[in-house]
């Protein structure tokens, strides 16, 4: 047997639906990177804590499969599993700008008047725990 052969012999025939599995990506794109660098995040949080998958799947009450899912970097994460994994990692994951907040949420006067009032601001958490009681007063 030549090497030829050999190769033929031991290599995996490419699936029949790979256009549709390109294509699939393709148009996933967007949503994947994000789960990528998400899974990153994750496996660097596991990494400094010293937590391992299994224990992560029980403080967050599911199966060590589902995690060793989430942290290949193609599942489509729901905001309620990200809220978890940052709870129980003690990490934020996704975080929104607050200069991204303020434009074309709302009408510059619902929040304007009322900003003002924030004299304590720590964290950009506080900003938007403030930005959110303006906007819900006006």
């Amino acid at each position: 047997m030549n090497a030829l052969e050999k190769l033929k012999q031991i290599s995996e025939p490419a699936p029949a639906d790979w256009r549709e599995q390109a294509r699939w990506r393709k148009e996933n794109r967007a949503w994947l990177r994000k789960s990528g660098r998400i899974a990153v995040a994750v496996l660097a949080a596991l990494d400094a804590t010293g937590m391992s998958q299994k224990a992560l799947a029980e403080k967050m009450g599911v199966s060590q499969q589902y995690i060793s899912k989430l942290v290949k970097g193609s599942e489509n994460l729901s905001l309620q599993t990200i809220c978890n994994l940052e709870a129980a990692l003690g990490v934020s994951l996704v975080e929104i700008p607050l200069s991204q907040l303020t434009q074309s949420v709302a009408p510059r006067e619902y929040y304007e008047p009322n900003w003002q009032n924030c004299q304590e601001i720590f964290s950009e958490e506080s900003v938007l725990n403030c930005y959110a009681e303006s906007y819900q007063a006006a």
